[in-house]
């Protein structure tokens, strides 16, 4: 029987104040493998360094082998110089830490690293094209012997799974059973409880199809446990991907009606993955397993809510979110081939769960549930006792727009429209209600696929969706359009076009004077349109003051839900204006380009997005604290040193890590540290392979009799 983390006896002996194996950050002995983790990861850490010991191999470990008042960043980078191999300890936790992208670029320079993943959680950057070892999945046995086959130690079984594959959909399986099924009693208790939530909402199950096949989560959302195995993140872990495999159960039908009219329409949406356009939008039929596709839209029945806040499901209203749902697929199937979308009716995603107040959580339990990245939803509202009103709506989720998660929150879609309640039945009013869904439905479409390209990158073809669901009929400058135009300043932004992106934003803050994400990016647009090169003779030093005070201005309007972020960014961005002012000669404001980007460091918000403004936050505090030209300051070299090297640390992506590696490179050769100089270029050059000459080129142009320090880059 293996050693568990709980039961490994080494464990209190290597915690013991006096038992400690010294390990010093310039320690450089060998080492086979260094196991690298956080400390909620500690337990699968120090378990997978026991089962490499107990097989000869020798392994570092932080939980094990750091001594106490040692710098963690320094000891980490000994580690992996002396290691032959470095094993990453994969979770959400592990990269959500700001030092995590060091340890594992670090390793990739190296071509020596294994990430083993202990959930179910994306790699990010170049670390996702690195073959990856598995361990929530798998019980303690065959958890060992991937951890020994990832070392060396075993080699994989060169056997064929079961005979000539003939059939693919029998090969290798026993015709009852489905590779990693849950084990029988969690199967029948899944079952007891699909039973118990049909009877619930009165509805035959046949109504809501397989609910496997309707949430799209496969036996294996449930890894098996082994006694001995690391154990979950949380308690509500186990909980968490039941919830994955059943679907929400509905509320109890109502005997009272309330006659209502407000239609929400709120819009979650995630990241995408480029393909071709395939619109699939049979909202009829069985749900597949999960939803597929670039753009991946779950339009759910409508509800009436009456003044009290009670739900009263009705047919009328499921048949109003078909007709969206229909009209988002005929506006989408003419569109140039550049996106896979696929659009689910409620027929397949069924009901919203009440938000009661909580206008994001009903949207964030229908990503979960149907893997849709774009849920679509319709209220229906009483407005005292005569009066209903359609109101549509939408929230775009941050995970759309990485590094720009400030574009999130809840927006208004199209103009309100009352009535006395007395016609909420009327036929009359019902086909108007329509008329307004359908036209609605197109505008939002075009929306949904120009954030879609966006998304992705694809900002000429963002701006003209964009553009053309501004000028479809059903919204309106008064209805919340402010948030088109926002996303149309920022594509323009995006391709460098910043007069252009300044209208945009103009438009929007025009609309909503109050709206602080419009402020923010008319100010950084005018920065990059103003600054030149941060000289005396390119620099518009009234545009730059100007942005001070939009910048100024949108810090009064941050909004929730991602107030820090925005903040942060705001800091950045103020920063980056006094410091180009500074640099140009202009005034001498050091100290308020030192005090913002220091800010906008302390309000990172740790995600990937915050650790973006606080990379860029560390670039620019490096480059105010090089000293001047021909100016001999060692302690100011080693603070820029330091912050760029905390700049690597919290960099988004391998070209921009090869970029900042440069700039380190040229601080390190100008304050006389030649061999940095060249590791640091070196691990550039590997980095970026496209730019690897360039890099090296670099590295040899620094000999010249006169190297200059590198250009600000703020």
């Amino acid at each position: 029987m293996g050693l568990t983390p709980a039961e490994d006896p080494r464990r209190d002996m290597r915690m013991g104040p006096t038992q400690r194996r010294p390990v010093e950050p310039g320690d450089t002995k060998d080492v086979d493998v260094f196991v690298s983790h956080v400390s909620d990861d500690a337990p699968w850490a120090t378990w997978v360094a026991a089962v490499l010991e107990q097989r000869g191999l020798s392994a570092r470990v932080l939980a094990w082998d750091l001594p106490p008042g040692v710098n963690y960043v320094l000891w980490t980078d000994a580690q992996m110089a002396a290691a032959r191999l470095t094993m990453v300890i994969s979770s959400a936790a592990y990269f959500d830490t700001p030092w995590s992208s060091q340890v594992w670029t670090g390793a990739l320079v190296s071509r020596s690293v294994i990430p083993l993943r202990v959930e179910a959680c994306p790699l990010p950057g170049m670390l996702a094209t690195i073959a990856h070892v598995d361990l929530f999945d798998a019980d303690e046995t065959e958890a060992r012997r991937r951890v020994l086959v990832a070392a060396g130690v075993e080699a994989v079984a060169r056997v064929a799974t079961r005979g000539f594959p003939t059939d693919r959909s029998t090969v290798g399986i026993e015709p009852t059973t489905f590779p990693g099924a849950p084990p029988p009693s969690e199967v029948g208790s899944s079952a007891t409880e699909v039973g118990s939530s049909a009877a619930e909402v009165g509805s035959p199950t046949a109504e809501v199809g397989s609910p496997t096949a309707e949430v799209g989560a496969s036996p294996t959302d449930t890894p098996p446990v082994s006694v001995g195995a690391p154990p979950s993140r949380s308690s509500g872990a186990d909980a968490a991907r039941l919830r994955r495999r059943l679907p929400r159960a509905g509320l109890a039908l109502l005997t009272t009606r309330a006659l209502m009219v407000t239609v929400g329409v709120a819009i979650v949406v995630a990241g995408a993955v480029a393909g071709l356009l395939m619109i699939r939008g049979n909202s009829d039929g069985v749900p597949s397993a999960r939803m597929v596709g670039d753009l991946r839209v779950a339009v759910t029945a409508f509800d009436e809510v009456d003044d009290a806040g009670q739900r009263h499901p009705s047919a009328s209203t499921t048949d109003a979110a078909t007709l969206v749902a229909d009209q988002m697929v005929r506006s989408l199937q003419p569109v140039q081939q550049s996106l896979a979308v696929q659009v689910w009716g409620p027929s397949k995603i069924g009901r919203a769960p009440s938000g009661r107040g909580d206008q994001a959580g009903w949207a964030d339990q229908i990503v979960h549930r149907s893997n849709a990245n774009i849920v679509v939803r319709g209220v229906l509202r009483a407005a005292g006792a005569d009066r209903v009103v359609f109101t549509p709506e939408f929230f775009i989720d941050r995970s759309l727009v990485p590094g720009a998660e400030e574009l999130a929150g809840y927006y208004q879609f199209g103009t309100p429209v009352a009535a006395p309640a007395g016609l909420a039945d009327n036929p009359v009013f019902q086909r108007e209600i329509r008329t307004v869904l359908a036209a609605r439905a197109g505008a939002l479409a075009c929306f949904v696929l120009g954030v879609g390209h966006y998304a992705l990158g694809h900002y000429d073809e963002a701006a003209a969706d964009l553009r053309k669901a501004a000028g479809m009929p059903g919204w309106q400058d008064a209805d919340g359009k402010e948030i088109l135009y926002l996303f149309l300043g920022n594509a323009a932004d995006k391709k460098g076009r910043y007069d252009e992106a300044i209208g945009w934003f103009g438009k929007a803050t025009g609309i909503n004077p109050r709206f602080g994400r419009a402020h923010t990016g008319a100010a950084e647009a005018r920065f990059h349109l103003s600054r030149g090169q941060c000289t005396t003779d390119t620099v518009k030093v009234t545009d730059l003051r100007q942005s001070i005070d939009v910048y100024l201005l949108a810090a009064g309007e941050v909004a929730p839900p991602y107030e820090r972020l925005t903040r942060s960014k705001i800091d950045l961005g103020l920063g980056r204006v006094y410091a180009c002012l500074s640099q140009a000669a202009v005034s001498a404001d050091w100290d308020a380009a030192r005090r913002h980007f220091r800010l906008a460091i302390d309000e990172g918000t740790g995600d990937p997005a915050g650790r973006t403004v606080q990379s860029e936050a560390w670039v620019g505090l490096a480059l105010v604290e090089l000293p001047p030209r021909g100016v001999a300051d060692p302690a100011a070299y080693r603070r820029a040193v330091d912050a760029y090297r905390n700049a690597v640390a919290l960099a988004d992506g391998s070209t921009r890590s090869a970029q900042l590696l440069s700039l380190l490179g040229h601080v390190q050769y100008i304050s006389g540290d030649r061999a940095g100089a060249q590791k640091s270029f070196d691990q550039a050059a590997q980095l970026d392979p496209t730019n690897r000459a360039r890099y090296l080129a670099e590295f040899a142009n620094l000999s010249s009799p006169a190297p200059s320090a590198p250009a600000p880059q703020a």
